[in-house]
């Protein structure tokens, strides 16, 4: 029942190798992995705002299309925006059904009972509801960040995309969601802390053959937290799809202000790991969240510092080492010999197997079986 929700992991984990812009010069790659960081970013912001100002959202529909909307990417590769509208404008049925064909193959090995309704989410993303609107311009807001750091050095390239990304975005200027979020002194703070995960390298002493950052990882947690919510949720246990996916897309936050401080440094003397915290909490509320309205800081600062409290933080603890596992069967296939990754790999696997989870027992054997096919 569950092995079409390991083969969503698997195919996730392209998102880390597909690179954007990649037919232009550019100052840093970002992969897709990365780029839907932001996006998600902008839209857990215009959904927290706009409801703590009255607004109604579906918060399940938008943060189920913010998860799976990326996956037909995996299939699609490297086609780029401006590739898609031309197709799209000389032939939009075609498109449609090429399109319908990649998602076909995305959902074929779920449940019945999940195939549809993802199959209509991933579809219908950035339909014209509220919550395909967020989407929308999400995205757009994310690729202009993007372009205007590129443009600092390779203007010519860049001035265009930049223009057709401000004119797409004018269209939504006064759409109510965005419109409570433009502007506001707090949100370029807050983008900066995001441009800081998106070049903070993980596995930083060691050589890699994938590089992965804490934004890219941070996504990819954000898929896997919400995978095993559903699974846990079709074997009988009531949780929280959207607190998952909002602690997720959280709980490495802090690292854009205190660096990536290693499980092993915080635990090796008592006590250190407790003035981390209070490192965190100072660090977060000065750098971050001052001048935020008081409403949206309550919403926020616990799932950035707490992430892993509660029964949907132990999930998003167990997707935490699921995408470090992944990263470093990454490593291993791809032929990196240094002992470190499968050391770790076996030491999480080990954790990982003694969970109260069901979802979360059922992938590590898959994960063991991935370290075996890849030779021990």
């Amino acid at each position: 029942m569950f092995q079409g929700y390991v083969k969503l992991l698997e195919l996730a984990s392209n998102l880390f190798t597909m690179y954007r812009w990649n037919n232009t010069p550019t100052i840093i790659r970002t992969n897709e992995a990365e780029n839907a960081f932001v996006s998600a970013h902008y839209c857990l912001l215009m959904s927290e705002v706009s409801r703590l100002n009255g607004l109604v959202l579906d918060e399940d529909r938008l943060f189920q299309r913010v998860v799976l909307k990326e996956l037909p990417k995996c299939l699609l590769s490297d086609i780029s925006v401006d590739t898609k509208i031309l197709i799209k404008s000389l032939s939009p049925e075609k498109w449609n059904a090429v399109f319908s064909k990649t998602v076909e193959e995305v959902v074929r090995f779920l449940p019945l009972t999940r195939k549809d309704e993802f199959f209509s989410s991933i579809v219908d993303a950035k339909d014209d509801t509220q919550e395909g609107k967020i989407i929308q311009i999400a995205d757009l807001l994310s690729a202009r960040l993007e372009a205007e750091i590129h443009s600092r050095y390779f203007p010519g390239f860049f001035s265009k995309p930049i223009t057709a990304l401000e004119e797409r975005i004018e269209h939504f200027r006064n759409f109510k969601p965005f419109e409570l979020i433009f502007g506001c002194d707090w949100l370029d703070r807050y983008i900066d802390a995001l441009i800081v995960l998106l070049r903070a390298v993980r596995w930083n002493r060691l050589n890699r053959n994938v590089p992965t950052t804490v934004a890219g990882h941070s996504f990819y947690v954000t898929i896997t937290s919400y995978i095993l919510s559903c699974m846990e949720n079709e074997s009988g246990h009531d949780i929280n799809t959207v607190e998952v996916v909002k602690r997720a897309l959280l709980h490495d936050i802090p690292e854009s202000m205190t660096g990536d401080i290693i499980t092993p440094t915080k635990k090796k003397v008592p006590g250190f790991e407790e003035v981390i915290s209070q490192v965190e909490e100072e660090m977060v509320s000065k750098m971050l969240l001052e001048n935020m309205p008081d409403s949206l800081v309550k919403e926020l600062k616990y799932r950035m510092l707490d992430p892993f409290e509660s029964e949907e933080g132990e999930l998003v603890r167990a997707a935490d080492q699921f995408a470090a596992t992944a990263e470093c069967l990454m490593e291993i296939r791809s032929g990196n010999t240094q002992p470190a990754f499968r050391d770790a790999l076996n030491r999480m696997l080990d954790d990982l197997a003694d969970s109260e989870f069901e979802s979360v027992r059922f992938i590590t054997e898959s994960f063991r079986w991935g370290l075996d096919w890849a030779g021990r």
